[in-house]
């Protein structure tokens, strides 16, 4: 789909919707953390619940952008920008924004993008056929037709405005959609009207230079009286929400702002947990490692349940060589949190990264609980090859690089390894079907 960005000049698009297949051309930087991860799963799953949609196919990912952005893409994927998350100051601003983003996957409006995208491209496609034909019997009939240039873009210029026309009823009904679930979990709108708000302040230095009919979404000032208009509703904020969200925030600031600004903003003469937190990482980053365990280990003694805290001692003991300190840590934030592929991911990453057999065990039992959980992870079936080699299993191993590859799209690479992994299992056996169904999918993405 051609990106139709640049035909609202610049203006910073609020809750995008895109198709999965073309976020290879975004350049997105998606930020895996555990603790984000679930804090917004655990804000919105009775949304989806009174949606009507199972939780169990919702994935969330965080994307390092400014920008002030949410979009869903790939059927149940809601990507957060970093820029949404700390402009947000409250949790029902977020909480709002994803309630229009479950507005779309529920409205089913991926498949009807993808049908008005087709019918788009077709109309575009008849318009230049006709113009070309007009032409064309203007020239064999030594008729001057005027302005050709223009006529040329006039299948383009329908097929945009009929796909921009599509894009804002769809916004429209996710807003509609969003007030609905608020109200029906007890949330408040109004945090979400403020966010709009601040949106629009930007908006309306552009809007009188605007196409309406040239936009994706409708004006915000639009979407706000929408909003307003279902009255305002009053609930009590949850103060457990406020301190997950103080974190977060402080947790994204500390990881993509520099050490010596985080300190500013988190001073030491404030011990409280979020600014211990910040402080912790910017320590880390800087490094003082000394300043940055001292903070950490500080947490972990006051929160002894708290998953999240020894996580990060591992990264900090990881990244500094302290490899089996970190699994020690790691191994402690695992049992707090079980099921979580990302912990459990760099747990078995500092199990292999130790180079004993004991531990490269433990690390593809983590490995393939990991990709039962969650297939996507890629550097999971990247770490579960080399356990693999490591314990002279070539062809689970090069079978575990053919899933990498795959999932990754190099498929001429995966069609390699599957067919070298199917030189070590008997036919018709599971792994050597699941070689051969690599094999099959791969081809056919590449014809």
């Amino acid at each position: 789909m051609k990106n139709y960005r640049s035909a609202i000049y610049g203006v910073l698009i609020l809750f995008m919707f895109i198709p999965l297949k073309n976020l290879s051309t975004q350049n997105i930087q998606l930020i895996q953390d555990a603790e984000i991860e679930n804090t917004l799963l655990e804000w919105i799953l009775p949304i989806y619940e009174v949606a009507g949609l199972s939780s169990n196919s919702v994935k969330i990912y965080i994307i390092n952008d400014e920008q002030i952005n949410a979009f869903v893409a790939g059927g149940q994927n809601i990507f957060i920008h970093t820029g949404l998350i700390l402009n947000a100051s409250e949790p029902d601003a977020i909480i709002g924004v994803m309630a229009h983003e479950i507005g779309h996957i529920a409205g089913g409006h991926l498949i009807r993008t993808y049908s008005a995208q087709e019918q788009a491209t077709t109309t575009a496609v008849v318009g230049t056929i006709i113009t070309a034909g007009l032409l064309a019997m203007g020239k064999v009939m030594d008729l001057d037709i005027k302005d050709g240039t223009n006529l040329a873009t006039i299948g383009p210029t329908i097929a945009q405005r009929s796909f921009f026309k599509h894009s804002r009823e769809n916004e429209q009904t996710a807003d509609i959609s969003a007030i609905k679930y608020l109200l029906a979990v007890q949330r408040p709108i109004e945090p979400l009207i403020k966010l709009l708000k601040k949106i629009g302040k930007k908006e309306l230095l552009h809007e009188n230079r605007q196409d309406p009919y040239l936009r994706t979404h409708p004006f915000v000032k639009d979407r706000v009286e929408i909003l307003e208009s279902s009255g305002v509703n009053k609930f009590t904020k949850n103060f457990k929400e406020k301190i997950q969200y103080e974190r977060m925030v402080a947790k994204i600031i500390a990881f993509t702002k520099s050490p010596g600004k985080t300190l500013l903003l988190y001073p030491s003469e404030n011990g409280s947990l979020v600014n211990s937190y910040a402080r912790a990482i910017a320590y880390f980053k800087m490094p003082d490692l000394e300043k940055g365990l001292k903070e950490i280990n500080a947490l972990i003694k006051n929160n002894p349940e708290d998953p999240y805290f020894p996580e990060l001692l591992g990264q900090m003991l990881f990244e500094n060589g302290e490899i089996e300190k970190a699994i020690e840590a790691l191994e402690l934030s695992s049992k707090l949190l079980p099921t979580e592929p990302n912990i459990m991911l760099a747990l078995a990453n500092a199990q292999m990264e130790a180079e004993k057999k004991h531990l490269t065990l433990k690390a593809r039992k983590n490995l393939k609980e990991i990709i039962k959980i969650a297939p996507e992870k890629i550097f999971a079936w990247r770490l579960l090859s080399i356990a693999e080699e490591r314990l002279g299993n070539r062809g689970n191993a090069n079978l575990a690089a053919a899933e990498e590859a795959y999932r990754s799209g190099k498929f001429k690479l995966a069609i390699t390894f599957a067919e070298k992994a199917r030189k070590n299992f008997n036919k018709g056996a599971p792994n050597d079907l699941r070689a051969e169904d690599i094999i099959f999918f791969a081809e056919r993405y590449i014809k």
